[in-house]
């Protein structure tokens, strides 16, 4: 039999093929295993930064109420420290002030000794010469209320009353009167307010904005009203959160103090420009009044070149943003003397 030549190759190329076709298998099959691998750990990666993204905004939200807290303790501080002891303090919303004026308003005395006193923010009780007519502790207590809105308060010389009330928009004029019945006409004029407003609910990193409109209810001249009305009434109310990436308060260990504030700074001033492109693009022509809580300190760079009245009012509310921007709308306090 005559003996069969491979004269170009062929076999050795046809081995060296199969060999190469089979390490491609085999790459092709390992490529499979790094993608499922690398797909899994961008899973992995996807949810850590998700998870990271939550836990920031847990953090911020425990910061937020730090420094409410931190905010309040300073005041009661600043009471305690002028012995100042009230029989109690309470929130006021639309409603419990709609029941106060109820209240107040269905009382009489017939010697006429209800006293009525507005003080707005730029008045003090010494302005007024009030001599025997009202008690003195109870005029010191009521000279060391501290409101943005102003304040007043109700007496009765037979010290059956003695009530101050923070109302939750600003008090225009300073007035004192005596009568049978307690003058609750400021109060029923701020019930029945129906204007626009802006509410600003300041934290680093998240923000809300709101638009309330309406919402007024009017009480009659006997106090009678719906006091077990909701706090939103006929208000129509749209709001917004402003949410950026600010970094938790600086605890020892870590990076070095110096760093982590520049950077928390900036990421503050970022906060601050993100929520003031959404006020310019939010606030109108009807809106006549900025309502400010939270961070204070921070509302005001927020606020910075804003042309129209500001409010503000040290309150920590929750809820979803339509509640707090009501919630900051209609913020008060009730003491008693």
């Amino acid at each position: 039999m005559a003996q069969s030549f491979d004269l170009f190759g062929n076999k050795k190329h046809k081995t060296r093929i199969g060999e190469l076709e089979q390490q491609i298998g085999e790459l092709h099959a390992e490529n499979q295993k790094l993608k499922t691998i690398i797909d899994k750990r961008d899973e992995k990666t996807k949810t850590a930064v998700a998870r990271k993204q939550e836990v920031e905004e847990v953090l911020n939200r425990a910061q937020q109420r730090i420094t409410t807290l931190e905010n309040e303790l300073t005041v009661l501080r600043e009471e305690s420290s002028k012995n100042i002891t009230f029989s109690g303090t309470y929130p006021l919303n639309r409603s419990r002030l709609m029941n106060i004026v109820f209240e107040l308003g269905s009382m009489r005395s017939k010697p006429g000794t209800f006293h009525s006193i507005y003080l707005n923010t730029n008045a003090r009780t010494s302005d007024f010469e009030f001599g025997d007519t009202i008690d003195a502790d109870c005029i010191h207590l009521f000279d060391q209320i501290r409101s943005y809105t102003g304040k007043v308060l109700f007496y009765d010389e037979d010290r059956c009353i003695s009530v101050a009330v923070v109302p939750p928009f600003v008090i225009e004029r300073s007035d004192w009167t005596t009568a049978d019945a307690f003058d609750l006409t400021p109060l029923k004029g701020m019930l029945a307010h129906s204007s626009t407003v802006c509410t600003l609910y300041a934290h680093a990193g998240r923000t809300i904005i709101g638009i309330v409109r309406g919402g007024g209810v009017g009480v009659s001249a006997g106090g009678d009203g719906d006091g077990d009305r909701d706090d939103d009434g006929d208000s129509e109310v749209y709001a917004e959160i402003v949410r950026t990436g600010v970094k938790a308060k600086h605890t020892k260990g870590g990076w070095s103090q110096r760093r982590f504030e520049r950077g928390r700074d900036q990421d503050v001033d970022y906060h601050i420009k993100k929520v003031q492109e959404k006020l310019e693009s939010m606030v109108d022509d009807p809106v006549e009044t900025i309502i400010a809580g939270g961070d204070l300190s921070l509302t005001r760079k927020m606020l910075a070149g804003m042309k129209m009245p500001v409010i503000e009012k040290k309150v920590d509310v929750d809820g979803n943003p339509e509640d707090i921007a009501l919630k900051v709308v209609w913020a008060g306090r009730l003491y008693r003397l």
